[in-house]
């Protein structure tokens, strides 16, 4: 298993699975995209497949047993809480959850990419894995959205968030639009999402600034517009302060040589 660095940020490779079993618990969560071939899962007496058209989240903390069925690639994220934005109640407990159309198109682009060199910076980590997590967040929204209007709508919220980045929503406003009160939200969006709908939000922000400054040379300040900052200082501080350097340092270091 690769090593986990210190601090929260995701991992995302790929791996092959032997036809013999390999059990293990970690302390993050863990998705995993199946692109060729198919592996099962044992978690908690219930059976689980992933393979070429289906994924599976393990949330962290639950043991689990993990056998290649024959020749299997999968597309593996590591997620420690508080990493990239994704509501805690998904990570509750094990789902799959289907790769079809454009979902299916990045796990395969990702699985032919040329492997990140070990001890590679985390930028391109980051990307992926803040990718990956919006295409899985539509995905269970969609699954979920016919059971869920009667309780808490935590994906309908998320999808929320995600269509409205550059929108100064405050908590208020949002709990409006859902039909709650602004307390009773606050409340219940903590205990789904694992954080404040602000930090949330910020999150969602810096997760797309991220996608938006290793995908091209797209201005910081155009950037921080769209992602919903007044101007590319207060961003360049939200972004240092989640990552540990500023957007133009973080840009400029994933495009290095390597040392």
């Amino acid at each position: 298993m690769p090593r986990r660095a210190d601090h929260a940020a995701p991992l995302v490779d790929l791996r092959r699975y032997q036809p013999w079993p390999l059990g293990h618990a970690h302390d993050y969560h863990q998705l995993l995209f199946g692109v060729d071939g198919a592996i099962e899962l044992e978690i908690d007496g219930h059976a689980y497949r992933v393979d070429g058209g289906h994924g599976l989240v393990v949330p962290a903390g639950d043991h689990h047993v993990c056998v290649g069925l024959r020749a299997n690639l999968q597309v593996v994220a590591d997620f420690p809480a508080g990493s990239v934005a994704l509501p805690g109640r998904l990570m509750a407990r094990p789902r799959t959850f289907a790769i079809e159309g454009a979902f299916a198109s990045r796990v395969r682009s990702l699985a032919a990419a040329r492997p990140e060199p070990p001890g590679a910076p985390p930028q391109r980590a980051w990307q992926h894995a803040a990718a990956l997590a919006g295409d899985l967040a539509t995905t269970l929204g969609l699954e979920s959205a016919s059971h869920e209007a009667a309780r808490f709508p935590v994906m309908a919220i998320d999808a929320c968030l995600r269509a409205n980045l550059a929108a100064p929503l405050r908590s208020d406003q949002l709990a409006a639009h859902f039909g709650w009160g602004a307390r009773r939200f606050h409340t219940l969006f903590c205990e789904a999402f694992g954080d404040t709908p602000h930090g949330y939000q910020t999150r969602l922000r810096l997760d797309q600034a991220v996608q938006w400054l290793m995908a091209g040379t797209m201005p910081l300040a155009e950037i921080a517009f769209a992602v919903g900052y007044p101007d590319q200082t207060t961003f360049t501080r939200a972004f240092a302060r989640r990552f540990g350097m500023p957007p133009g340092a973080w840009r400029a270091a994933a495009v290095a040589p390597p040392a």
